[in-house]
């Protein structure tokens, strides 16, 4: 096996498996693997996760279970050992999921040994019980939790310790997040059971907050600007269900048999009839391959950051200005492109501002701000491409923009706009244009931004609708408003904590001191 990078080379010898951490090897292990579907029998179907692998069958009887099953791992068995490797019978578990009293008792074999049917199975962090109650996986989050929570309370105190802040975010990170995993899976669990992890949330945040046993849960809750954990599970599970609409559509697709299989999964219903319909979610693709820019035409200015660095607040109307046009004096004002988005009563809107030419248009929601200054960005580089080859200046009151378009890293979850932001910029490179974007502060009267803040708000309300790909992350914003919206109705119809609802009559996502 060789190894290339520009004039390096090396070789290295593997005789059996892969290096681990080499980026190769997830490719290399699904071609190893990949006629393992081949070895199954009948209905047998195979889910895989590297080298965790579940074989499941439905049906209504023993008889209808056993022959399919021991045919596929007595051809998984040959399979393995065409290709050198084994299975271990030690670690593997039988379980049959069922509503009966009484379930199946199946005789499987694996390597000639018997596989020991179970009544739970731990696969990927999630106790699977035959009943699908969840008591065991909630049992085991409970005894996970229990050292997390003693720690918690040894670094707090009435008069001492952690402030407040810190230990709501060392809650966040070491218990919640473990109270949150998999929950897309037992949030079907009876209440009974789910009581039980509402309890940990309770407990901890009267750690945090100092809080004496009789204040109410939700006062809690409110206090800390920590959403329930019913209401955090079902935003985390319409979240995993957006995603599947671009990333793993068999999840869509198996929709019915998981609703017939669950019928307390409510929150599948939800998103059918709410995100699904309501909200028009489209198709997404992202490109394959982003553009990341290192071309010497391409700079970025962000000098007016630290010039403008100690003016007080009621002098940066006058100063910032003048050194604006200090600045910027010698660049040809054709030459000038200010742009700028906007967000006014649940509309959105972008404007792009020159001496010889204005645009506004407004963009379809859900949108925020970040993207309609994409938009404006990418607005306004069309508007360049038709002009003479020159050098051109683009200014922009919005520095995540900048940054972003800045980074030199592979964008993951790249939005629409970026995208095609960098590939106009590489046309533009290498038709001989040179672009720099200029950072500049907002609302500091420099004359082009104001004008682009103004063409944004009348874009954002009676603009025509710029055209352009929703990606599926824009729709999260709506899953947490939605969920804030669930939590105020709780709080305000609730008959305890009404003292509180006094002084605090609406939920946030943010702690009392931090308001």
């Amino acid at each position: 096996m060789n190894f290339t990078l520009g004039t390096l080379t090396t070789s290295r010898n593997s005789y059996m498996g892969l290096p681990q951490g080499s980026c190769l090897s997830p490719l290399l292990y699904n071609f190893y693997v990949k006629d393992i579907d081949n070895c199954l029998e009948g209905q047998c179907t195979l889910r895989q996760l590297a080298d965790d692998a579940v074989i499941s069958l439905r049906g209504s009887c023993a008889n209808v279970l056993q022959r399919p099953l021991q045919n596929s791992l007595n051809n998984l068995t040959v399979w393995a050992r065409h290709l050198g490797i084994e299975f271990s019978p030690q670690k593997t578990q039988l379980v049959v999921f069922t509503r009966k009293r009484y379930p199946a008792q199946l005789k499987l074999k694996l390597l000639n040994d018997d596989i020991n049917q179970s009544l739970s199975s731990k696969y990927l962090g999630v106790w699977f019980d035959s009943k699908c109650t969840w008591k065991t996986h909630i049992d085991y989050l409970l005894e996970k939790c229990r050292k997390r929570i003693h720690f918690l309370r040894s670094i707090s105190g009435t008069w001492w310790g952690a402030h407040p802040e810190d230990l709501i975010k060392l809650y966040k990170t070491t218990i919640l997040s473990v109270l949150e995993y998999g929950s897309f899976c037992f949030l079907s669990a009876a209440d009974c059971h789910l009581i039980k992890l509402e309890r940990i949330q309770y407990r901890c945040l009267r750690i945090a907050l100092g809080c004496m046993h009789s204040t109410h849960n939700m006062s809690l809750e409110v206090l800390a600007g920590v959403t329930p954990l019913k209401h955090r599970y079902w935003e985390l599970s319409l979240r995993i269900l957006i995603k599947c609409g671009t990333s793993n559509t068999l999840v869509l697709e198996n929709f019915d048999n998981m609703l017939e299989l669950a019928h307390r999964s409510r929150y599948l219903r939800v998103y059918l009839n709410y995100i699904s319909s309501d909200l028009c979610l489209p198709c997404y693709n992202p490109p394959r391959v982003y553009f990341v820019n290192d071309s010497s035409s391409i700079e970025y200015d962000l000098s007016m950051k630290h010039a403008i660095q100690g003016i007080p607040d009621h002098l940066r109307q006058i100063s910032i200005p003048s050194i604006f046009s200090e600045k910027y004096e010698h660049v040809n004002c054709n030459n000038r492109y200010f742009t700028d988005g906007s967000r006014i009563n649940g509309s959105t809107g972008f404007g792009v501002f020159n001496v010889s030419s204005t645009t506004f248009r407004k963009l379809q929601e859900p949108c925020s701000v970040y993207v309609a200054e994409l938009a404006a960005i990418n607005f306004a580089l069309g508007i360049i491409s038709n002009q003479p080859v020159d050098h051109y200046f683009i200014f922009s009151d919005s520095l995540s923009s900048i940054e972003a378009l800045r980074s030199m890293k592979p964008v993951k979850h790249a939005s629409y706009f970026l995208t095609t932001i960098r590939e106009q910029m590489r046309d533009l490179v290498e038709r001989s244009f040179k672009i720099t974007f200029v950072w500049v502060p907002s609302h500091c009267l420099i004359y082009g931004n104001e004008k682009a803040d103004s063409l944004a708000k009348v874009g954002a309300q009676e603009g025509e609708v710029y055209d352009r790909q929703i990606s599926n992350n824009e729709f999260f914003p709506l899953v947490r408003q939605s969920t804030l919206q669930n939590w105020q109705m709780i709080w305000s119809h609730n008959e305890l904590g009404r003292w509180l609802f006094s002084i605090v009559p609406k939920v946030s996502a943010r702690a009392w001191f931090r308001e």
